[in-house]
């Protein structure tokens, strides 16, 4: 019989479960917009930093090609959901956690590496590449702790000690 290990005793989960919730987060209130088009440098645009974001370090975000709409879409109504579950999970501890988890984190790696070469070699470089490669940091560290954490098929469970009225 398994027991979860108290969150208590994975300080560490604290760290991962912040940045499923501010990647929750990026996926709702950016990847979206990128996935439905929006002008975000239009007239009167509440999305200013965002503008300001495209312009000043990453001009590949505005021109908005189509393959960048689909990744988009794909992290905001699937990969979105999936931080908070994940989030979730991580609190409570839940071992059933770990295939969806790691599938998330492969995936996450290899859509990165598409669209850094696409940033880099593509037609729209960056205007500042240290700073667009420090935002996209998280999105390589994060995947990278999150496969090391689950490398133990019960990441999140111990053998439940018997207790002595046990036999």
């Amino acid at each position: 019989m398994r027991e979860p290990i108290p969150l208590t005793e994975r300080r560490h989960d604290r760290w991962l479960i912040l940045a499923f919730l501010v990647f929750a987060s990026t996926s709702l209130f950016v990847d979206r917009l990128a996935a439905l088009d929006v002008d975000v440098c239009g007239q009167r645009s509440m999305w200013g930093a965002l503008c300001w974001y495209g312009r000043a370090i990453d001009p590949l975000f505005l021109a908005n090609p189509q393959w960048l709409r689909v990744m988009s879409g794909i992290s905001a109504w699937v990969f979105g959901p999936l931080y908070l579950v994940l989030a979730w999970a991580f609190w409570r501890g839940v071992d059933a956690a770990r295939g969806p988890a790691v599938a998330w984190a492969v995936a996450m790696l290899y859509s990165l590496a598409v669209h850094l070469w696409m940033e880099f070699f593509g037609e729209h470089p960056p205007v500042r590449p240290a700073l667009l490669l420090g935002v996209y940091l998280p999105y390589v560290l994060v995947p990278g702790l999150v496969l090391w954490r689950l490398r133990a098929p019960h990441a999140f469970t111990r053998v439940k000690p018997r207790s002595a009225s046990q036999p």
